[in-house]
């Protein structure tokens, strides 16, 4: 299944296309408070103007008392913890590069600047503060990854703990007709066993305008690609056999599998690359948010607000 796919594999309305958003912002904003760098520019320019009313000025340093009132604890705490990652960085002579930057973002938006300005309307982040988060993101895994030792031992015996993560799961490829009722879905496969063409009714009636238009067809996939009940009755089919009506909280499905290809395991050998980076992904989960807790606890802070 592809990144844009039919209600059948994320929540939405039924007949509507979805597009499944990959967590791009999430994965790189690991541990920061987004609004923490937003607020930051408050603190350098909190002598202008920010509104005027009937001649009466607002100015930036009242906006940042009425913001500070509101969400000042937070804020700060945020601004300190970004703070410590920037000294531990120094401290460990580790800095991040404009080049490593555009890498991750090119990386999470192959889309280009049309999905990365979607992304960021989404999270309402601008893009200069996106590049921030950025930056301190991957500060925080060079500061991780320069203290994690990963041993040939330590990967062998993940891969074993994590097997089936690592396996080639079965897929089926197969079409389907989504109506709104199950007195349709009967109709229609009265239709198709009398010689009716499948690719024509799912043009005709199918709910599911992802891919009504190619007969629909949705192409290979595995048991978690869709909901249970929908899985569940694809793979019980047989290759070129057809189901009855299956419900759905989209509606009734006809389904026909096309094609299936079988899963395997896949060895050590195979995959020891996908175990080492995914077993430093999870180190680095742990690391990262122990050290959060160890620079917090260990630094010397002194507050001139009111906390």
């Amino acid at each position: 299944m592809t990144s844009e796919t039919e209600v059948l594999g994320g929540e939405g309305k039924r007949g509507r296309k979805i597009r499944l958003k990959p967590q791009h912002l999430m994965a790189v904003l690991l541990v920061i408070v987004i609004l923490g760098a937003a607020l930051a520019v408050y603190f350098s320019q909190r002598d202008q103007v920010f509104a005027t009313v009937n001649g009466e000025k607002i100015s930036k340093n009242e906006l940042f008392d009425a913001m500070y009132a509101q969400n000042g604890e937070a804020v700060l705490d945020d601004l300190i913890m970004r703070l410590l990652i920037k000294q531990e960085g120094r401290r460990l002579g580790l800095i991040v590069t404009n080049e490593e930057i555009e890498k991750i973002i090119t990386e999470n938006f192959p889309g280009g600047e049309e999905e990365l300005n979607s992304a960021l309307q989404y999270y309402g982040l601008t893009m200069d503060a996106f590049r921030e988060e950025t930056a301190l993101n991957l500060l925080l895994r060079k500061i991780a990854h320069s203290q994690i030792e990963i041993g040939e031992g330590d990967t062998e015996e993940y891969y074993e703990a994590n097997k089936e993560r690592f396996s080639i799961p079965t897929e089926v490829e197969a079409r389907h007709i989504l109506v709104e009722t199950e007195e349709e879905a009967n109709a229609l496969i009265a239709q198709l066993e009398d010689g009716a063409d499948f690719a024509e009714l799912a043009k005709e009636h199918s709910l599911d305008t992802a891919n009504k238009d190619s007969g629909g067809n949705l192409g290979y996939f595995t048991k978690n690609d869709m909901v249970a009940e929908f899985s569940a009755a694809a793979f019980d089919l047989a290759v070129g056999e057809r189901s009855q009506p299956v419900k759905t909280s989209y509606g009734y499905h006809i389904i026909e599998v096309l094609n299936r290809k079988e899963g395997r395991e896949r060895s050590y050998d195979e995959v020891k690359d996908e175990v080492r980076e995914a077993l430093l992904e999870e180190k680095t989960y742990e690391f990262t948010s122990e050290l959060l807790v160890k620079l917090r606890a260990e630094a010397k802070i002194k507050y001139n607000v009111e906390k």
